[in-house]
């Protein structure tokens, strides 16, 4: 009987340690109601892809948040906009019990196109209660979770790289498969990016890339979109940590300038929403199932 309480006992602890933050997919972006401080409700965009946490100048003011205007300013760059954010007085805050390892700034975040209303940009790398930082993205059923996590059996184990800005990434060939017979595997470095709602971006300023298509004889198709000419491949399908995704003639998109253009690209929502990968800061790895 007493071991049978233990077990119980240990079942239930998993579970306790577990935060987890459902959320709702808005245009193929993760939005999240949470809590700031125990006591502000906002409205959260879930994004690996930044690197610090980002709460909207307005909603900031009207919270009660002080600001830092004499701080160090930092430019936040988006698809379609640029925007200077000032650091937040305080060190730092906790959402839903989780607190941040990386600065806190106030920008303009509803300058930000295809995504509205939102309060605050949900950063990467947070501590759960527990005093991990682990995070298990379970995009397909609707949330996320913070806390240690047991790595079960069909995972599969890759390095993953924080670099000194904060960017969160994992060096893995990335296998193509085009509309026109361009195919082939790209390797280099891809960061893990929630807010991306492709399955893929390209950085077109990379060499990886730029001698990948030259190789291939890939000719990039073109659009418009907000003003600027953007580049993309119609593509088959995709395959990167073991896991080949069917991209049914989705757009694989050549990004012109990134402020990271030292990577081969990013990872994004509908190939990680095909997927359950654990993120675990502490140690380095990234599982994927």
């Amino acid at each position: 009987m007493k071991v049978l309480c233990f077990l119980t006992l240990l079942f239930w602890m998993q579970f306790a340690y577990a935060q987890r933050i459902n959320f709702k997919t808005i245009g193929n972006h993760m939005i999240a109601d949470v809590m700031i401080n125990d006591s502000v409700a906002a409205k959260a965009f879930m994004d690996t892809g930044c690197p610090i946490t980002i709460i909207d100048s307005t909603f900031a003011v009207n919270s009660g948040f002080k600001i830092n205007q004499e701080g160090k300013r930092l430019r936040y760059h988006t698809f379609s906009s640029t925007s200077y954010c000032y650091p937040l007085m305080d060190d730092t805050i906790n959402v839903n019990g989780l607190r941040n390892s990386r600065p806190v700034y106030v920008g303009n975040l509803k300058r930000r196109k295809g995504v509205s209303d939102i309060d605050i940009i949900l950063g990467s790398d947070y501590i759960a209660q527990d005093g991990s930082r682990m995070l298990t993205l379970n995009i397909a059923k609707g949330y996320v979770e913070y806390g240690r996590k047991e790595i079960g059996k069909g995972f599969k184990e890759a390095i993953m790289t924080v670099d000194e800005r904060g960017f969160v990434s994992t060096d893995a060939p990335l296998r193509l498969y085009t509309q026109n017979d361009g195919n082939g595997q790209l390797g280099g470095r891809f960061v893990i990016d929630t807010g991306n709602a492709n399955y893929f971006f390209l950085c077109g300023k990379n060499e990886r890339v730029s001698e990948f298509l030259k190789m291939k004889g890939i000719e990039p198709e073109e659009k418009i979109m907000h003003g600027k000419t953007i580049q993309y491949i119609r593509m088959l399908s995709a395959e990167i940590l073991g896991k080949e995704v069917m991209m049914k003639g989705a757009p694989l998109v050549i990004l012109p300038r990134m402020r990271f253009y030292d990577y081969t690209g990013a990872i994004g929502f509908k190939f990680l929403k095909e997927v359950e990968m654990i993120l675990d800061y502490d140690n380095n790895l990234l599982y994927v199932k």
